[in-house]
């Protein structure tokens, strides 16, 4: 019987239902792909196995053999060490009779994680203690037991053949050894594997073939090897997801052309730009003279504006959709909540005042939410179906029923995180038509631009948003001063009051401070501090003279409004909030950020709120309060250190994509992509550039993979992503 990947792990000898249920439970295993894919996350270097006959004190070496027996003692504390040592000793056998001792020191689970009668190599320098040789902490590699009919001698035989062991992620039932044991079996069973890349372009990238790479990965005969194996399977992953994007980009403008929005000169994006009071960053102007070749571009634009805090992409995106206006046609800009529609409508209105604004031959802006009255909300509506109004600015409003445009020519979406592609496809539907909608046959489509404040790494930009160009504002503009970042622990608990004091000494200057609290209302589940319970501590008691304003996500949005503008125009002079203000609010009075409990925050979080102070010249600061509500963990406090070390927003993402990983940025990101087990972006940038690169020119070539040739990718991408790629271009309704 010839059996494949996809058949159940039950086909291996000895794995029945009760151990595929413990494999597919703890890992998700349930074929012989799946137990494939569950690649080593180390190798143990077994080196030389040597007999202790062979071996020369002080040296590195590896010694294998069957644990015999176990002692744990406890050593009191000597002289300066202040604390006593647990000490666990090991007396192990080799195949030829010899035995030797292995110590660990203050490790009291070792003797339950290797006991008697596991057979393990354990490597590292031998030394003499008394008549015994000895290995003090070795590395281990758990090989099997004698009662499962592993002995030394086989083992060792194992050892001579592959230098290399392969160490699994494990969990308590299913050691590591055990799914080496697995592996082994699986590849026995499989005859050759099918390779989905054609030669040519396997050829091409120096890549070996897939049977090899997955024989190579498990059983790698050197560093080589391995190396070889994991550059090709890690290609496969990165290759497929880019093909997947650009597949979806392909069906997305399948008989669409692009319109002309190509810069009209002295239109009214050229007189925005003669009439700003600054001149543009370098990185602006390159960002513009990218934008201008898409949208006079025959496909209509698809790119990704990405920027750090105060970078100026609002005036890149205010010029873009002028660049509609020009010709005739209308823009929107969508964002994710209200208070930033609010915020994006206000500074367009400034922005764009002295060209006039809703006044007699001036723009006409306006903006669209659940929230906007019914009235104005009719009259909106009615004027975009007619054309009267220019650039309209909204929620997800925009995407209800009923909202339709004229003539949509570009489309600008803030914060692209925050939506999924079907939202953009969505807005793009209400194009209307406006006499310029067909073309020669084919229906137009606006063009799109996709903004983030929130810094990428340039890998995981290219691969999250593989469908997309992109385009970096990697420059702030001049006069901007770095924001201070301070780290405040309870152990500095002194520093409060200082800081309180520092607060009233800002505002006594004009200035505001923002306090921001991970919850709306403290609760014994999540310890940490309130917005509601904050408010009402500052408002009281530390700052009774002061006017303390509210904000939060269950407030109506009158009284979110009412509270944003008084700590706009000064009537209030702290604003206490939750991450509501989290992206776009702009007060240039606002010089202080508070951060409660920021241990509560991701990275990329603390940032964006770290951003909205400092935005109107001079010094400005941010101060993070830690673990006051719960212990820090390791990987809270290198975050937390990480944002006081330095505002460089994409140092910053670097650190985050090297803390978290790739998997739960994805997650934040995009649902549906395929996952990353052996590809990892920050070391695989040369890769994810070339598979987007060849992706781009497969799909270019055949849109649809339905060439003869492309059969075996258009399998593997539909096989890879979740719910195959009809879902991951479906609309959704929510």
């Amino acid at each position: 019987m010839t059996h494949h990947l996809d058949d159940p792990v039950t086909v291996l000898p000895g794995v029945g239902p009760k151990l595929a249920g413990r494999l597919d439970d703890a890992f998700g295993i349930a074929t012989l792909r799946d137990l494939l894919e569950h690649y080593p996350r180390r190798y143990h270097d077994a080196g030389a196995v040597l007999d202790l006959g062979e071996v020369e004190e002080g040296a590195p070496a590896t010694l294998l053999g069957e644990v015999l027996e176990w002692s744990t003692r406890r050593i009191p504390p000597k002289g300066a060490r202040a604390r006593p040592l647990d000490l666990a000793e090991g007396r192990v056998r080799q195949a030829s009779g010899a035995v030797f001792t292995v110590t660990f020191f203050n490790q009291r689970w070792r003797p339950a994680t290797l006991p008697a009668g596991t057979v393990a190599a354990f490597s590292g320098t031998v030394k003499r203690f008394r008549s015994d040789l000895q290995l003090t902490s070795p590395d281990v590699q758990t090989l099997g037991t004698v009662a499962a009919g592993t002995d030394a001698t086989s083992a060792a035989a194992r050892l001579d053949h592959q230098r290399l062991l392969a160490v699994y992620p494990a969990v308590e039932g299913l050691p590591s050894f055990k799914l080496n044991e697995l592996v082994g079996a699986a590849l026995e069973l499989l005859p050759a594997i099918d390779d989905w890349l054609p030669a040519p372009l396997r050829e091409g990238q120096g890549l070996r073939d897939l049977d090899g790479a997955l024989r190579a990965i498990h059983l790698p005969e050197d560093h080589a090897d391995r190396h070889a194996a994991r550059r090709r399977l890690a290609f496969d992953e990165l290759f497929s997801l880019q093909l997947g994007l650009q597949w979806r980009r392909a069906r997305l403008e399948a008989g669409t052309v692009g319109l002309d929005n190509s810069p009209v000169e002295g239109g009214w994006a050229a007189r925005f730009l003669a009439e700003l009071p600054f001149g543009l960053t370098g990185a602006q102007a390159r960002a513009l003279a990218e934008l201008g070749r898409d949208l006079g571009g025959s496909r209509p634009m698809h790119r990704l504006l990405q920027g750090d805090v105060g970078s100026g992409k609002t005036v890149v995106a205010a010029w873009t959709m002028l660049a509609a206006v020009d010709r005739g046609r209308q823009a929107a800009l969508m964002v994710p909540t209200e208070v930033l529609a609010e915020q994006h409508h206000r500074t367009l209105t400034e922005l764009l005042a002295p060209l006039g604004v809703n006044v007699l031959d001036g723009l006409r802006v306006a903006a669209l939410t659940s929230s906007t009255p019914v009235t104005q909300r009719r009259r909106i509506l009615s004027e975009l179906l007619t054309g009267e109004l220019d650039l309209i600015v909204g929620t997800h409003a925009l995407l209800e029923e009923g909202v339709r445009f004229a003539d949509l020519g570009v489309v600008v979406i803030d914060e692209q995180h925050r939506f999924g592609v079907s939202q953009r496809v969505q807005l793009k539907e209400k194009a209307g038509t406006g006499g310029t909608g067909e073309v020669a046959g084919a229906a137009t489509a606006p063009d799109v631009l996709v903004m983030t404040a929130t810094p990428i790494p340039r890998s995981l930009a290219l691969t999250l948003y593989g469908d997309l160009d992109v385009t970096v504002l990697d420059e702030l503009p001049p006069g901007r001063e770095p924001i201070t970042t301070q780290l405040i622990t309870p152990a500095e608990a002194y520093r409060r009051p200082r800081l309180e004091a520092f607060l009233r000494t800002e505002v006594a200057q004009g200035r505001r401070a923002y306090v921001v609290c991970p919850f709306v209302e403290e609760s014994e589940v999540l310890p940490g501090k309130g917005a509601v319970q904050e408010h009402r501590r500052l408002a009281r008691e530390v700052f009774p003279e002061l006017d303390v304003a509210l904000v939060h996500g269950r407030l109506s949005a009158a009284d979110k409004d009412a509270a944003m503008t008084a700590f706009r125009t000064g009537a209030a002079q702290v604003l206490v909030s939750t991450t509501v203000i989290e992206v776009g609010v702009d007060v240039p009075e606002a010089t202080l950020m508070v951060i409660e409990d920021a241990e509560r925050f991701g990275l990329s979080q603390l940032h964006q709120l770290r951003g909205r102070v400092g935005r109107g010249g001079g010094r400005s600061f941010c101060v993070l309060f830690a673990g006051w509500s719960a212990e820090l963990t390791e990987e809270a406090g290198a975050r937390l250190h990480a944002v006081a070390d330095t505002t460089d927003g994409f140092a910053l993402a670097e650190a985050d994509l090297r803390l978290r990983g790739a998997g739960q940025l994805f997650g934040s990101a995009q649902s549906g992509l395929p996952d990353l087990r052996l590809a990892r972006l920050q070391e695989d940038v040369d890769l994810v550039a070339d598979t987007r690169r060849l992706a781009t020119e497969v799909v270019a070539r055949d849109p649809e993979l339905s060439a003869p040739e492309h059969q075996s990718l258009r399998e593997e991408v539909l096989r890879r992503y979740e719910g195959g790629l009809e879902a991951f271009t479906a609309l959704e309704t929510g």
